[in-house]
C-alpha cells in the first residue's frame, strides 16, 4: 500500500467527471428474499454456493465482484440505508464513492452518514455516524440517495487520510466543480475538526489539470521531493503547428516531458487494441518529440510505491537532459 494507497489508482476513470452508479449488483434485504420464497437455510445454501454474498447482516447481494471492496461498499450502502432514520445523509467516503472521488479502500468498511446534529456521533458494526451542521446547500442527490455535496465530501473525506491521499481526492473534486471556491467554502465551514489540516494542505496545492489519481500522486512526491513545478498537460506541436502530443508533465526549462503510465501493461490489449501496436504507436510517438527537441521520463505505479526514490530519480533525469537550456 501507498501510505493508504488509493482505491482506484490502476483504472484511469477519475480522469472522466462521471459519479459511479450503484447499480452494479442487485442487493436484497432478509426480508426481501423471504417474501420472494426463500428460508434461512437455502439462503445459507446460496451464500455458501457463491451465488449470493453476504455483505451485512441481514444484507446480501447477487453478482457482487469478490475483488471489489467498491463493488461491495456500494452493496453495503443500499443494504444499509432502508434501515437509517429518514433525515440521514450519506456522508465522507461513502458519498465520495458515489461522486466518483477516489477513496482509500482501507475507509470502505462501514457507510459513512451524517445527522444536522450538535453531537452524538458513534462507530457501530456497518456504520460510522457522524454529527455536524449540514445546510440544504451541502447536501445532494445522487441515485435517489442523499448525500452531501460534492465539496462538503471531499473535504469531509479528507479529512480522514493522509496529505497524498487527501491531494488526489481534492484535485479529483476540484476538476468536477471547475472553481475551488466551494472547497474552500467547505474547508472554512469545518474550522478546526480533525484532520482539517490534511484538507487544507490538499487545496493549497490542489490542481485540477491533474487528470488522474495516479498523476496527482506523483505531483505529491514531486512537491516532497522540491522538484521544480511542471506545467501540466502541455500540448507539444511541430514546426508546422501540428499536434504530436500532450504531455502530463512538461518542464520547459529542462526540455523533459514527464509521463505517468498507468495502464495494465500486462494484458494481450489495451482499449482493444493489440498491446503491440499500442506500444509501437507510444514509441514512434517519443521519437518525434525527441525530434523536437524534448526528452521522455516515464513512470509507473511500481515507481510510485517509492516516492523518496521516485523524486530523487526525476531530478536526476531532469538535471542529466541533453536538451536543458543553459542560461
Amino acid at each position: 500500500m501507498l501510505g493508504g494507497e488509493i482505491c482506484l489508482w490502476i483504472s484511469e476513470r477519475f480522469a472522466f467527471d462521471l459519479p459511479i452508479l450503484l447499480g452494479m449488483s442487485t442487493t436484497y434485504r432478509f426480508a426481501d428474499l423471504v417474501e420472494q420464497g426463500h428460508d434461512e437455510y437455502s439462503i445459507r445454501t446460496q451464500v455458501r454456493s457463491g451465488e449470493l454474498s453476504s455483505v451485512r447482516h441481514g444484507g446480501y447481494a447477487l453478482d457482487l465482484d469478490p475483488d471489489s471492496p467498491e463493488a461491495r461498499h456500494r452493496a453495503l450502502i443500499r443494504t444499509t440505508v432502508p434501515l437509517l432514520n429518514d433525515d440521514a445523509v450519506l456522508s465522507h467516503c461513502s458519498a465520495a464513492l458515489l461522486w466518483g472521488l477516489p477513496v482509500p479502500r482501507r475507509l470502505l468498511t462501514k457507510v459513512h452518514v451524517t445527522y444536522d446534529r450538535p453531537g452524538g456521533g458513534h462507530v457501530r458494526t456497518w456504520t460510522h455516524t457522524h454529527s455536524s451542521a449540514l445546510p440544504s446547500l451541502a447536501i445532494a442527490e445522487v441515485e435517489g440517495l442523499r448525500i452531501t455535496s460534492l465539496a462538503r465530501t471531499a473535504v469531509d473525506t479528507a479529512r480522514l487520510c493522509s496529505n497524498q491521499e487527501a491531494l488526489q481526492i481534492v484535485d479529483a473534486a476540484w476538476r468536477m466543480l471547475d472553481t475551488p471556491t466551494d472547497l474552500a467554502a467547505a474547508c472554512e465551514m469545518a474550522g478546526r475538526r480533525h484532520g482539517i489540516r490534511a484538507a487544507r494542505w490538499a487545496l493549497a496545492h490542489a490542481d485540477p489539470r491533474s487528470e488522474s489519481p495516479g498523476e496527482s500522486l506523483s505531483r505529491y512526491w514531486m512537491i516532497m521531493g522540491k522538484i521544480p513545478t511542471p506545467t501540466l498537460q502541455l500540448e507539444i506541436l511541430d514546426p508546422g503547428g501540428n499536434f504530436v502530443a500532450r504531455a502530463d508533465f512538461a518542464w520547459e526549462e529542462y526540455r523533459v516531458l514527464g509521463e505517468f503510465d498507468g495502464r495494465i501493461k500486462y494484458a494481450s490489449s489495451l482499449n482493444g487494441q493489440p498491446l503491440a501496436e499500442v506500444v509501437m504507436r507510444e514509441k514512434e510517438r517519443e521519437n518525434r518529440l525527441r525530434a523536437l527537441g524534448w526528452w521522455v521520463y516515464r513512470w509507473t505505479w511500481d515507481d510510485l510505491r517509492h516516492g523518496q526514490r521516485f523524486a530523487a530519480d526525476l531530478r536526476r533525469f531532469l538535471d542529466e537532459s541533453p536538451f536543458r537550456r543553459t542560461r
